[in-house]
């Protein structure tokens, strides 16, 4: 690739030549100034063509040139000299380019006329420059953290269990994404998630790993151990239906309904993993809202019930539809602002984790 010039060469001129030799010069190089150079070829000034005409200008001995006509002097607008001045960089740069040594004068469609400020362009080109850096710094310190978080999870999951099927068995589990149709009520697969089940998983740690941060773990209520369990043991029973992208289903006859793999799951957990019995009681309600729950579920369950299936259905946007998640603690209140790609799954939701939910209803949505 030839490198590109980073400027234009400005004529010389020796100090003793006239000014119609200086203006023959500016004429035939296309320059609007000169250097002014001695008999060593040292560089002592510099030639201005306004100068020259300011010169001319006052010189009474020239007062026909001066009555004449700008008419025969005027060089007519061909189309290369048209430039949109907002465009991007690159394509003033190659009309510059196209113009060779000629003076970089344009006009543009609206009638404005103007010369290339070589300074600001420079100084665009450093500014996006920089931002473009900035840009890749932060690129590259998302990326390492990411992988940092993953590889920590990875450890982490790792040394919760003597077995390590658990981990395999969430792996082999895809999820879905999807497009629903509301006049069929039925849905067109857009994608399939390989490993789906295991990344909402994670998805769910780091949404709890978040609001400990915060200091959701000063509330009294809250069981960071029973969650990281339930968290991991939720869907270990689910079954989902081979399906292909295009393939266009019922989901209420393509998907079991949640509480099956629910209930599956919390037996695997009890009589397999002998878990707590608080853990084994999120993992096989998590499906059911606080109206559907036994008479006899525990009333001190009720805050990590409510905060589980939170969890459960902001992960399931993140791990389905890629949605960004912002939480705030605040005592036991979690605010909760979803963006998605799809608007209709953009929600502002606040919910007290000890009184049930305060604001928009939460929507049921969990893998």
């Amino acid at each position: 690739m030839m490198p590109v010039p980073r400027y234009n060469k400005v004529p010389s001129i020796k100090v003793g030549l006239s000014i119609e030799e200086a203006v023959k010069i500016m004429a035939s190089q296309q320059s609007f100034v000169l250097q002014v150079i001695n008999d060593k070829g040292e560089p002592v000034g510099w030639l201005n063509c306004l100068d020259i005409l300011k010169t001319i200008i006052e010189d009474s001995a020239v007062v026909k040139i001066k009555e004449k006509s700008i008419e025969k002097l005027i060089c007519p607008i061909n189309e290369e000299d048209y430039l949109n001045v907002f465009g991007e960089l690159s394509d003033i740069s190659r009309w510059a380019e196209k113009r060779g040594h000629r003076l970089p004068y344009f006009t543009t469609t609206e009638g404005n006329a103007g010369i290339l400020s070589v300074s600001g362009l420079l100084q665009e080109a450093l500014e996006e420059r920089d931002k473009e850096r900035e840009l890749r710094e932060e690129a590259q310190l998302h990326f390492e953290r990411i992988n940092y978080i993953h590889e920590e999870l990875e450890k982490a999951l790792a040394n919760l269990f003597i077995d390590p099927n658990v981990i395999v068995k969430l792996k082999s589990i895809v999820e879905y994404q999807d497009e629903y149709d509301l006049s069929t009520g039925k849905i067109k697969i857009t994608g399939v998630i390989k490993e789906g089940t295991y990344l909402h998983v994670v998805n769910m740690l780091r949404l709890l790993a978040e609001l400990w941060e915060q200091g959701l773990l000063e509330l009294g209520v809250i069981n960071k151990e029973t969650l990281v369990n339930a968290t991991i043991f939720h869907d270990l029973g689910k079954v989902q239906p081979p399906l292909k992208i295009g393939e266009v289903v019922d989901p209420k006859e393509a998907f079991e309904p949640g509480k099956y793999h629910a209930f599956r799951s919390a037996l695997i957990a009890k009589n397999v993993y002998h878990l707590d019995k608080n853990v084994v009681q999120l993992i096989k309600y998590h499906h059911h809202t606080e109206e559907e729950l036994p008479p006899d579920f525990p009333d001190g369950l009720l805050p990590m019930h409510r905060l589980f299936r939170l969890i459960d259905g902001l992960s399931a946007g993140i791990t389905r539809r890629g949605s960004k998640v912002n939480l705030t603690v605040k005592g036991t209140i979690v605010q909760v602002k979803e963006e998605s790609i799809h608007p209709d799954y953009n929600r502002c939701i606040e919910i007290d984790l000890c009184r049930k939910k305060v604001g928009d209803e939460a929507r049921e949505e969990t893998c």
